[in-house]
């Protein structure tokens, strides 16, 4: 039912890293192919540990960074609208 897009309410993440490790995540909701783009801020103490080669994608992004900027655009977004 989300491959054919019959049915809202089916949403598609992404993680884009940008340079200096800045970094958006992308929802998309399948049916109506709705976009939101969140702003993902660094967690406090980023950059006091040494970045490592082939490290985790996600390091310095949690989920509770995630969360709270998700709950931040979502709260925010009528009042852009």
């Amino acid at each position: 039912e989300a491959d054919d897009r019959a049915v809202p309410g089916h949403w598609e993440g992404d993680l884009i890293i940008g340079l200096n490790r800045s970094a958006i995540g992308t929802l998309v909701e399948r049916s109506s192919r709705f976009t939101m783009l969140v702003h993902l801020p660094r967690e406090e103490g980023y950059g006091l540990i040494p970045r490592t080669k082939n490290g985790p994608a996600l390091a310095g992004y949690g989920a509770v960074t995630m969360a709270n900027a998700l709950k931040n655009t979502v709260t925010d977004m009528p009042t852009l609208l």
